[in-house]
């Protein structure tokens, strides 16, 4: 399965205290949109066409939520939902979410079905 292209007019530099998923190794996907903390830590990932995933620590979930609410809607991206440590969001090509636990926090976007 082909990765639909990026929104290539929602691209713009980082800002600061902020990396993209792209920046990190992530090849495939929306990473250059999805923008991460500066220094977190990255336990588990998953680099497919069709699915990208990250997973870290439960110490920077706070941090990882706060950037993603910061930065989606700027990345052309729609939060759909929110609440309870988690958030779903999404654009034309994909659908993406963020939880957190005692134990992780993960986050996934996928092509849309």
């Amino acid at each position: 399965m082909s990765t639909p292209p990026s929104t290539p007019a929602a691209v713009k530099a980082a800002p600061s205290g902020t990396v993209s998923m792209a920046t990190l190794g992530w090849k495939n996907g929306p990473g250059d949109r999805i923008l991460l903390p500066t220094g977190v830590t990255i336990v588990r990932r998953v680099d497919q066409g069709n699915v990208i995933t990250a997973v870290g620590d439960p110490g920077a979930a706070a941090s990882v939520l706060a950037t993603l609410n910061d930065t989606l809607p700027l990345y052309g991206w729609t939060v759909t939902a929110s609440g309870g440590g988690s958030l779903l969001f999404s654009d034309a090509h994909y659908d993406g979410a963020f939880t957190s636990d005692a134990s992780l926090w993960a986050l996934t976007v996928r092509v849309k079905a």
